[in-house]
């Protein structure tokens, strides 16, 4: 799943497109709606009205506004050549000019540029009138130069605009003013646009895509237009999320508070109930850790019986006897999963090889007479493979 990008996000999908262009002496507009539709743009509504410096209200102003200036006070030359540096063309079309007065646009074709300029103190203030009225233009274009974002569309090499014939079949003249006002429709893949329009919908075009070939500071300020909208609507967007947030914070806090007061509720009425019984749990504390000292006690003291007996065993051991096992308290059967273990009590067992019966019968007496023995038992006494006698015992206590 291909998730939209921030800048779609603050776009949002519905976008106007503005071309001012004069006709007959008079300034008007063509406006058109576009909407971008699961990554398909489809034209939503359209009109051609006499510009009057206000903006009818039926277009919504939240929306970004792509603005195209094409009127009479925009001068349109192409000149051969595309070099890439602007100042070499600039030079070429308009010599002798002061260029901090103008804002200006190239569009290179193969082997020719158009060039439009308009003075600053024309179009700064057609801005300022769109921002009065509560409009944000999030992208500019002089003369025809949007037109170069079509062509990859088409397989056309002519449009008619409202005022002008547009061809890069460059063995002609590429502007060619017209004041018939026909309109011819073109098909941009499978999407229907009248003559009068083509301009407006190529600005569009120019601005969802962000990738245009076109120089000029007037490409520098419509990128400056747009970074501009972007963090209008970030900031516009991100209040409206932090409000949100913040109440379904408080909304949150509201229901867990509600609900941990009811718990301490129950739980104070819990411990008023079981407050009389806090004394007997303490009491019952002192009991088992009483007989948790004794029981220690008694581990203790016969850990100190158990270690004097084996030292008493240990030291008896002659020297042609090898003990190979001594065992206190041995169990009386394998451990078992979930069954309790067993041990013998008073009853060590004892293992090992013997090279010397005679000291074997003297140590086992000696053994016996120890007062804390009630019974000696040999359970095993013979050869191994290797010709040496074992034996295993079982003392018995007292």
């Amino acid at each position: 799943m291909k998730f939209p990008s921030l800048s779609a996000i603050l776009l949002g999908n519905q976008y106007i497109s503005i071309e001012h262009f004069s006709t007959n002496g008079e300034e008007m507009i063509a406006i058109l709606l576009v909407e971008n539709k699961k990554e398909e743009l489809r034209i939503v509504k359209k009109d051609k009205v006499n510009y009057n410096g206000t903006i009818p209200d039926k277009w919504d102003k939240k929306l970004p506004f792509i603005l195209t200036v094409n009127t009479n006070q925009v001068i349109q030359k192409e000149v051969a050549g595309t070099d890439v540096a602007d100042e070499k063309l600039l030079h070429k079309a308009f010599p002798n000019t002061n260029w901090d007065e103008f804002y200006f646009e190239i569009w290179r074709l193969q082997t020719k540029s158009i060039i439009a300029i308009s003075r600053k103190t024309y179009i700064e203030p057609l801005i300022e009138e769109y921002a009065k009225q509560g409009i944000t233009i999030a992208g500019i274009n002089l003369g025809v130069c949007s037109l170069s974002e079509i062509i990859s569309y088409t397989e056309k090499d002519t449009f008619t605009t409202n005022h002008q014939t547009v061809s890069w079949n460059e063995d002609n003249p590429i502007i060619t003013a017209t004041s018939e006002n026909s309109e011819s429709n073109y098909e941009i893949n499978g999407l229907s646009i009248q003559s009068s329009h083509m301009l407006a919908f190529s600005a569009i075009l120019g601005f969802l895509v962000q990738n245009s070939k076109n120089t000029g500071n007037t490409i520098e300020l419509s990128q400056k237009k747009y970074n501009d909208y972007l963090q209008h609507r970030f900031f516009s967007k991100g209040g409206k999320l932090m409000v949100g947030i913040l109440l379904g914070i408080l909304l949150i806090n509201f229901f867990v508070f509600s609900h941990y007061y009811n718990v301490a509720q129950e739980t104070d009425v819990n411990l008023m109930l079981n407050k009389s019984s806090l004394e007997e749990i303490s009491q019952t504390k002192q009991r088992i850790l009483s007989k948790e000292q004794k029981l220690k006690t008694v581990i203790a003291g016969t850990q100190s019986q158990s270690t004097a007996l084996l030292n008493e065993i240990a030291k008896r051991v002659p020297a042609s006897v090898l003990l190979t096992e001594l065992v206190y308290q041995p169990l009386e059967k394998k451990i078992k999963a979930e069954e309790t273990i067993s041990t013998s009590d008073k009853i060590i067992t004892i293992s090992g090889t013997t090279v010397n019966n005679l000291d074997f019968t003297v140590w086992i007496e000696g053994i016996e007479k120890l007062s804390w023995i009630n019974e000696v038992v040999i359970t095993h006494f013979g050869k191994n493979d290797a010709n040496e006698t074992q034996f295993a015992i079982k003392l018995i206590l007292r």
